[in-house]
């Protein structure tokens, strides 16, 4: 807890407001540890893993399903696609 004054020359308990440091060291924390994990699940994330990966979405996903099905209605290939949530 810091005490700042609410006055200039406060000399009173309660002419002093306190602001406590904790929850902005914490998120401070938080962020390297958060770029850490980032680092660390990049490796075991398959490449075809498009969610909760810096870079890439469900867009990404769905431009390279689009591609796929082109490909395989030029071949006369059969197409079966499973969505899971």
């Amino acid at each position: 807890m810091i005490p700042i004054e609410k006055k200039p020359g406060a000399l009173d308990g309660v002419d002093f407001r306190t602001i406590s440091l904790v929850p902005h060291a914490s998120k401070i924390v938080l962020k390297i540890l958060t770029r850490r994990l980032e680092n660390k699940a990049q490796l075991f994330l398959a490449r075809d893993q498009y969610e909760f990966r810096k870079g890439r979405g469900t867009i990404d996903a769905i431009a390279a399903l689009h591609v796929l099905y082109e490909r395989s209605l030029k071949h006369n290939n059969k197409v079966s696609v499973c969505y899971v949530d």
